[in-house]
């Protein structure tokens, strides 16, 4: 399981830096993309702390994140938001791997 550790923490990384940088591309208007940046960056780090709680935080809020995505995204198509709700996904997943792992030891 430490190969699904390395993946969802490399990819909060990413998109949180990816998140801070549409911020300021974007302007004062999407704070909750910064909040979200900030958000994704100390997870990412999290990850590689002991116990259950960091995994449980990579399930509840890229699902918060992905599902508030998927709602902008039918309003009005954005690729990189789109990456951004995939990235979620794929961090749901590798998360609920550690879990279901974490569960069995």
């Amino acid at each position: 399981m430490h190969r699904a550790r390395t993946v969802a923490s490399a990819l909060l990384l990413f998109t949180g830096v990816a998140h801070l940088v549409k911020y300021f591309e974007s302007g004062a208007d999407g704070t909750g993309m910064a909040a979200f940046g900030v958000i994704y960056l100390a997870l990412g780090v999290a990850l590689w702390r002991p116990g259950a709680w960091p995994p449980w935080l990579a399930v509840v809020l890229p699902v918060v994140g992905g599902l508030g995505g998927a709602g902008l995204l039918r309003e009005r198509f954005d690729p990189v938001l789109a990456l951004f709700v995939a990235i979620d996904v794929v961090v749901v997943a590798c998360s609920l791997g550690l879990l279901a792992a974490h569960r069995r030891a």
